[in-house]
């Protein structure tokens, strides 16, 4: 509830939500005694969209699948800019969300942030698509830090959000060049390949651009101390969000001394123990504003293929399923999260930022009837084969988790029941970004 926590009925008609309190009789009733009732969440950090040359494991269809059994109702996905146009790519993204079940809408990844290019974002502004990506680490990102400057500058004007991947071009390549030098390619060397620095010192170059141009910025998979600390003063100065990611809150760098360490290859990579403390500290104290999974999972087999160094190993797991039950049962039931908080960041701060809120992230009337009935007390051990994501593996495989999704309903419909997906293809909607006040 937008007041907290409470014992209340909620009617729904028409896909929205129309009272909560005192409800009537109804023709469908879910009797949620002893489970929490929560909005559905709200994931802005999503890689379901194809490119000209890459379709991902998990697709619109299978990543929903995932998203809808774990609670999380409406994704945001990355598409990318083509041919210099960022419609294209907009475009592309709309066609293969056509499969979705969750509702779904974008950021737009700029890789050429030309005068053509920042035209375009009022149009796509009033067409509801209110989010830009820019890669730090990018050497484009080097090459045009006067247009990427001006790329801000056009959001700003505009009201749209740039979400950013601050990793330091310069030091990830001389570090990565240091190692093959010397022959210490293999994954186990993958973290000092992108070391904590490099997040440094793009998260205040970041938030030092923020602040020149005025555009809001939404600070991605954060993973270090130093680097929150660095946020935490930045929010200060220049509008400022930042977003930790699963994998940093429950793994560190000891996955790097297993042999299949690479299953764990993600950007940047995992950090020490010390770095996880503080990220549950800053996504309880407010530095962080949001968990979002970064969900681009691949096979174990292309993880693990032979011959590869750590700079070929594809990154990215998969988290979508996962995202809701792990943070409730690490976070609020050990104690570091309240449940207010919890959804706070997995559903009403993302919805504010990408300009969703009050449609979604709250239950409320007039909201949309995006709800999840959580059993508190489910226990589960994560098994990939007894999830929905294409991929064979989870990176929490055999994990105890207690709480998890018993029933979760889209715009009023049940999408999923009691481990059975009820959605189809096709049931999700594109949801229109408004810019961000």
């Amino acid at each position: 509830m937008p007041d907290g926590v409470r014992q209340v009925d909620i009617g729904v008609e028409g896909g929205r939500i129309a009272a909560v309190g005192e409800v009537g009789r109804a023709k469908l009733e879910i009797d949620a005694r002893g489970k929490l009732v929560l909005p559905g969440c709200v994931d802005l950090h999503t890689h379901l969209a194809s490119t000209p040359t890459f379709t991902p494991l998990d697709d619109f269809e299978h990543g929903t699948r995932a998203a809808i059994a774990g609670g999380v109702t409406t994704v945001v996905s990355m598409v990318y800019q083509e041919d210099g146009s960022l419609r294209r790519g907009i475009e592309r993204g709309l066609r293969d969300a056509e499969r979705s079940l969750a509702d779904f809408a974008f950021h737009v990844v700029v890789t050429d942030p030309s005068g053509t290019a920042r035209a375009e974002i009022p149009a796509l502004m009033r067409d509801g698509h209110a989010g830009l990506k820019v890669f730090m680490v990018s050497p484009r990102f080097v090459e045009r830090r006067d247009d990427y400057r001006l790329l801000l500058r056009a959001a700003s004007e505009a009201g749209a959000v740039i979400a950013i991947h601050a990793e330091d071009h310069a030091i990830v390549a001389t570090r990565t060049a240091e190692l093959h030098a010397s022959g210490r390619t293999g994954v186990e060397h993958f973290p000092e390949s992108r070391p904590v620095e490099a997040e440094v010192k793009a998260v205040a170059e970041a938030i030092d651009l923020a602040a020149t141009t005025e555009a809001t910025i939404y600070l991605v998979h954060l993973s270090s101390r130093q680097a929150l600390e660095t946020v935490r003063e930045g929010k200060r100065r220049a509008r400022v969000f930042g977003e930790t990611r699963p994998l940093y809150l429950y793994l560190t760098r000891a996955q790097f001394d297993r042999p299949d360490a690479a299953l764990w290859v993600g950007q940047p990579p995992l950090r020490e123990a010390d770095d996880v403390d503080a990220v549950w500290s800053a996504l309880s104290d407010g530095t962080l504003d949001t968990v979002g999974t970064d969900h681009i999972p691949h096979t174990r087999a292309a993880k693990l293929a032979a011959g590869l160094s750590f700079d070929q190993v594809p990154p990215g797991v998969s988290n979508l399923e996962t995202l809701l039950p792990m943070l409730y049962s690490e976070g609020v039931r050990k104690g570091r999260l309240t449940l207010a908080r919890m959804v706070e960041v997995l559903a009403t701060a993302p919805a504010r930022i990408a300009g969703m809120f009050p449609r979604k992230g709250v239950l409320a009337a007039g909201s949309d009837a995006d709800v999840v009935i959580f059993d508190p007390e489910m226990r589960r051990t994560i098994r990939a084969g007894e999830l929905h994501s294409a991929c064979d593996y989870d990176p929490y495989e055999g994990w105890d988790v207690t709480g998890w999704p018993e029933l979760v309903l889209l715009r009023g419909e049940v999408a999923f029941e009691r481990g059975i997906t009820r959605a189809k293809p096709g049931r999700g909607r594109f949801v229109p970004r408004s810019a961000l006040k």
